[in-house]
This record gives C-alpha cells, structure tokens and sequence, in this order.
C-alpha cells in the first residue's frame, strides 16, 4: 500500500511547459512533479520512466495523462492539467496497478532508486502576458529554454504591468516568435513568472533572439530593465519535451 500511495503521488502530480494549443478551452492550471535524478543513474530512471509509458499504453489507462521534460541539470519533470485542487484527491493510476499488480509497484521502486528528492507545486499558465503571434506555433520544437523571474510579493503588480509592456512592445515590433508566461502556485516558495521559449534546439532559440534584437533595436532596454529592477533572483534552463516519456491517451 505504502509503493501504491507513493506511485500515485508521482502520477497525479506530474515542467515545465507542454504541448496544448492554447485556445480559449485549454487548461490553464498544471500540478508539476520534479525528479531530481542523479547524473549516474539517468540510463536506468528513463528505462523505468518508458516502462510506465509504454503500460499506460498496453492497459489503455484513460483518466491520466502527462508531459515529460528533461532538464539539463538532471530534473526530470512530469507536468499534467487540473480543473481544480480537488483532482489532486483522485487516483488516476489505480487502474494501471488493478491490471499489473506488484510489477506497478516495482516501477515506481526503480525510479525511486535513481534519486534522493523530488517536490511538487501548482503552476499557472497566464493567456494575458503570453504572447503567441498569428501563425507561430510550437509544433516540431521540442527544445526549451526556460526563464525564471522571481520577485517579492511587493512588487507582484508592478511586475505584472511590466509584463504587459514586454509583451506591447513584442506586438508593436511584429515579432514572430512567441513565448508563454507561467505563474508560480501553490507549493512555490517563492513567487515567479516563467517564460518559456521553444526552439528546435538551442541554435535557432538563439538565432530567433538574435533577431528579435535587430527589430527591437533602442526600444529594448528601457523595457526589459523595468522587469529586471523588479526581480529579486534570475535562473535559466534549457530542457527538452519528451515525447517517449510522455503519455496522453487522446494521442
């Protein structure tokens, strides 16, 4: 009972950011689990990781559904859509351990061999500040570079209004990559935007900024530093979406 309760701990709550479209019905609010795995034991955590996948498949498990990211420090992340808090009561993988019984179990044992900590938290993704231009998709990009933008509560509103002039200027300028805002939720111990951007690796991530900067030319400085003045910490990553490990049963 003890390996059931933990496995479905993992599943309900598994970025950083996934493949919806983001049209008017799609989820806006996402329970992340992150594995922080160890460098040595990466071969055997996957292997574990597709063996899931792959029996979600063979049993044809229907209520649950994630994406997986693989960070460059080793995170490995498993984010999933909610309505609401009260999801996070339901046991979407009871039915994967009906059929398969103790070998369930022995999955979740494996992964939890390949690492020391894992944490979980309720993100949000925020429609208002996201910008995604006529014509831009995500489709094919499965690399990720993630921006973290933490600030003190404070500041929260004027980092919000200053969120919206990146995103004015990014219209005024006829940008043509976009990028997606999520807000940190429940569980963060701080509070964060994260930007993230897609690419198809790190080359043309860095080609499009470059790019972006020639259109923006002056413009850039003064808008971009009212964000930067109101942070109080900056991170960045680089990830990539994981089709092999992730699993959507619609799919």
């Amino acid at each position: 009972m003890k390996t059931l309760k933990r496995g479905l701990v993992i599943l309900i709550s598994v970025v950083f950011t996934v493949n919806f479209a983001h049209s008017q019905d799609a989820p806006t609010m996402f329970v992340v689990h992150t594995d922080n795995v160890k460098f040595e034991k990466i071969p055997q955590y996957e292997q574990a990781a597709k063996s899931l996948k792959d029996n979600c498949v063979k049993y044809n498990i229907k209520d649950v559904n994630w994406t997986t990211i693989s960070v460059e420090d080793g995170r490995y992340v498993y984010v999933s859509p909610i309505e609401k808090m009260a999801d996070l009561d339901k046991n979407p993988m009871e039915p994967l351990f009906e059929k398969m019984g103790d070998a369930a179990g022995k999955l979740f044992e494996d992964m939890d061999q390949c690492y020391d900590s894992h944490s979980n938290a309720i993100v949000h993704y925020n429609p208002e500040l996201s910008y995604n231009p006529e014509g831009y998709s995500v489709e094919g990009k499965n690399h990720r570079e993630y921006h973290f933008l933490y600030y003190p509560p404070k500041n929260a509103k004027a980092m919000k209004e200053a969120m919206t002039k990146v995103k004015e200027l990014f219209k005024s300028k006829g940008i043509k990559n976009g990028y997606d805002i999520y807000h940190s939720g429940f569980g963060s111990t701080e509070s964060y935007y994260m930007v993230s951007i897609a690419g198809k690796d790190d080359v043309a991530i860095a080609l499009g900024g470059k790019e972006n900067d020639e259109l923006f030319g002056d413009d850039k400085g003064d808008t971009f530093f009212n964000v930067i003045k109101l942070t109080s910490k900056y991170d960045q990553v680089e990830g990539d979406i994981r089709p092999d490990l992730s699993y959507n049963p619609s799919n």
